[in-house]
């Protein structure tokens, strides 16, 4: 493990399956005390090609250069939905707003494309919230098999994350895994137009607004940007997380900060305004939203592991579809 600005350590996957359990224990410590204080480490050795990546990128980019007409056929019309989302307020569907954090009027600065697991139960109503369907645009079929790619590796690096985690909380190394067979996730691909295309930008407003993401682990492949990330922790306030192009970033959501009962904290986290000072820089970033299998009681962890807040327990999925805005009598149960 090395330890990177900002208090973010950097954990290298394929040093940790090779690692002894007394090697591992220095790296859970760093590791922990991290996700304690910010909730946000780097990953390498994570394994994933970088021509997937690139594939995928650029693919992603090419339908956000569709005319709106074409991209609208895709929209998305309920939260709980995977296809094409426009410029949107913070506070709309999939951008929740921190508690203390005041929304500015004008909306965030990107457009997403969502995708989500392919599972199915046989159960239409329990489908449509926890597995909704792909809708993938026919004038770019490359979008599917480039998506398919990249995600087959998220799901295989996100569950390898998760035995990372329990270990570290001294757990045996499938508690995550475990409640995860049938998990429900939402891949997106965010494009953050540039300064030159949107012009002026309102005072408050931001490429993404300040927010903790919903589920548990959330994996990042970012671009370096002028008008990048930014994470939040209260020994530094704002700043900028390294940025190593080999490696992912590992945030924590909410459901993990609930499982640990207050231990570990979901990151909070924004994405910068397009700066006039690089007019010309687009970013597209891929962000992997993972929560856990939808009917999982979540049950913070006891206080000799974890955070001792007593927060009550809550179902995975309804939860999240709760924050989303989704009417709670509208959610299946169990």
């Amino acid at each position: 493990m090395t330890a990177v600005p900002g208090s973010i350590p950097e954990v290298d996957l394929e040093a940790w399956r090779r690692a002894s359990d007394a090697d591992r224990t220095p790296i859970a410590a760093t590791l922990d005390a991290a996700l304690r204080g910010t909730g946000m480490f780097l990953l390498s050795g994570h394994g994933v090609p970088q021509d997937v990546i690139d594939d995928f990128r650029a693919t992603a980019k090419r339908f956000f250069a569709f005319p709106r007409e074409v991209k609208a056929q895709y929209a998305i019309e309920a939260a709980y939905e995977s296809g094409w989302l426009e410029m949107h307020p913070p506070g709309g569907v999939g951008v929740p707003v921190s508690e203390g954090d005041q929304a500015p009027s004008a909306p965030d600065l990107h457009e997403s494309f969502y995708v989500g697991p392919g599972h199915h139960t046989g159960d239409e109503r329990r489908d449509r919230f926890n597995y909704p369907a792909n809708r993938w645009p026919v004038e770019l079929p490359e979008l599917r098999a480039a998506a398919d790619a990249y995600t087959t590796h998220m799901v295989r690096v996100v569950q390898a994350v998760n035995e990372v985690l329990a270990v570290t909380l001294g757990l045996p190394d499938d508690f995550f895994t475990s409640r995860a067979r049938m998990a429900t996730w939402t891949q997106n691909a965010s494009w953050y137009p540039s300064y030159a295309s949107i012009g002026e930008v309102a005072r408050g407003q931001f490429r993404n607004g300040p927010h903790t993401d919903l589920g548990t682990v959330t994996l990042l492949s970012r671009q370096r940007g002028v008008g990048g990330l930014q994470a939040w922790n209260e020994e530094d306030g704002w700043f900028s997380p390294p940025y190593r192009p080999d490696s992912l970033i590992v945030n924590l959501g909410d459901l993990m900060e609930l499982w640990t009962d207050g231990r570990w904290r979901a990151l909070k986290h924004r994405v910068l305004p397009p700066s006039p000072a690089a007019p010309d820089e687009e970013l597209l970033s891929l962000v992997f939203f993972f929560e856990t299998d939808p009917e999982t009681l979540i049950e913070p962890l006891t206080a000799t592991t974890g955070g001792g807040r007593g927060l009550p327990a809550a179902p995975a999925r309804r939860t999240v579809l709760e924050k989303l805005g989704v009417s709670p009598d509208s959610v299946p149960v169990g």
